[in-house]
């Protein structure tokens, strides 16, 4: 008896825990309000590096052209002169703000993404002030781009940040663990300060002053390094509610196994509150397992009562876990009518399967956390990196080939 009392106050505190970073979140998501009038609005860069073309591209190349932003150039970065979104950037190319270059000689100690990244701001013009970062699998709103610029206003702030929910249009088992994976993910990078590159905007100054340029050239990912990086010059990186992008696509189980652990891998390579963040992860997951070993310890010492304990606090977790999540999901949709990308959240059909594919989700994470701490290579749209401590060694250069699928993420 005395394990399984010990088990439930276990669980109270980390059902406490998740409900004060669940009610920090609603507070940020309370701070979101239309921009009145864009006090800061320096010349802007928009970075779009692509390989494959996204299920959303053609939406995110057109919602980004038509930013309400006085002066800004697209720079689209392409894989190669046969990657797949060539034939949706032709409807595009003829718009004078638009410059599409292809990738060449990426180097081998770093992701094309970083790569990519790099061309373009080394050869870009210096009158460019602010560079934004958008992922193709978003649809930005059209104050996006001004919302990332306008705390750039006080000198101190270096780089803004939002992040990404996920609302399939398709909401698969695999799509809605995803959606879940990603609340407290979200939640945990907003409070660890984690920068999210899909939804990014950086000072060119501070590029050159911190030497990111040399720093992205043997990196794996541009954006969780950052905080740690420019406050090291005396700079701030801020959250913006505002600029929380939605993601529509669906995946597969199969597309997790390699997706989540690379999530946690640029957390752990990169960001000081990777054994909190991972730490936080694992408890909250070993929770059904937990409660299987006290009741069948209880079971086998014919303390019933020990059962009873067990099955309730974990029924109690649960039901707490289902609460946040709405409760996080009408936060984040009760200020949507502020841009045209804004979507009424899940169908109640979803919303009844949550409390199923939360264990789902728990009893997986695991398996993610001892993908991510036992890899030594990672595959990230057909081209394998090879982790070696904090230095990344890139495999061959292919031609990415893979058809393009309706909604499903690449």
């Amino acid at each position: 008896m005395t394990i399984a009392i010990a088990f439930s106050w276990g669980v109270f505190v980390i059902v406490a825990i998740q409900a004060a970073f669940s009610l920090m979140f609603v507070v940020w998501m309370s701070r979101r309000a239309r921009l009145s009038e864009p006090s800061f609005t320096p010349k802007a860069a928009v970075i779009l590096c692509l390989r494959g073309a996204d299920p959303f591209l053609r939406q995110c190349l057109q919602h980004l052209l038509d930013q309400d932003y006085p002066e800004f150039q697209l720079h689209v970065v392409v894989d190669s002169q046969e990657d797949p979104s060539r034939a949706i950037l032709r409807d595009f190319e003829s718009d004078d703000r638009v410059r599409v270059s292809v990738l060449h000689d990426p180097p081998e100690t770093c992701s094309l993404k970083c790569g990519s990244i790099v061309q373009v701001i080394r050869e870009l013009d210096p009158s460019f002030e602010v560079i934004a970062l958008c992922d193709a699998d978003t649809v930005p709103h059209r104050t996006w781009l001004a919302e990332l610029a306008a705390p750039l206003h006080d000198p101190t702030v270096a780089v803004t940040t939002g992040n990404r929910w996920y609302q399939p249009q398709d909401p698969t088992g695999a799509s809605l663990v995803r959606y879940l994976w990603n609340i407290p993910a979200a939640i945990n990078m907003i409070v660890f300060r984690i920068a999210w590159g899909g939804s990014l905007l950086i000072r060119r100054q501070v590029i050159d002053e911190a030497g990111l340029l040399k720093k992205w050239s043997r990196a794996f990912c541009e954006d969780t390094m950052l905080d740690r990086v420019v406050r090291r010059h005396g700079y701030r990186q801020v959250f913006v509610p505002n600029v929380m992008v939605v993601n529509r696509e669906t995946c597969t189980f199969s597309d997790l196994m390699n997706w989540v652990p690379r999530q946690l891998l640029t957390a752990k390579l990169y960001h000081s509150s990777w054994p909190a963040t991972v730490g936080y992860g694992i408890i909250s997951s070993a929770i059904p397992f937990l409660a299987a070993v006290v009741a069948i310890v209880g079971w086998m010492q014919s303390d019933m009562e020990s059962v009873r304990v067990a099955f309730f606090a974990f029924l109690a977790f649960e039901i707490s876990n289902v609460v946040l999540v709405l409760m996080c999901e009408t936060s984040f949709h009760r200020s949507g009518g502020l841009s045209e990308t804004a979507t009424n959240g899940l169908p109640v059909a979803s919303l009844v399967k949550l409390p199923f594919w939360i264990v789902v989700s728990q009893i997986v994470s695991p398996f993610w956390f001892c993908k991510c701490f036992l890899t030594k290579s990672v595959k990230w749209r057909g081209i394998v990196y090879h982790i070696r401590g904090d230095k990344i060694q890139r495999g061959p250069h292919t031609v990415y080939s893979q058809p393009t699928p309706k909604t499903r993420s690449l």
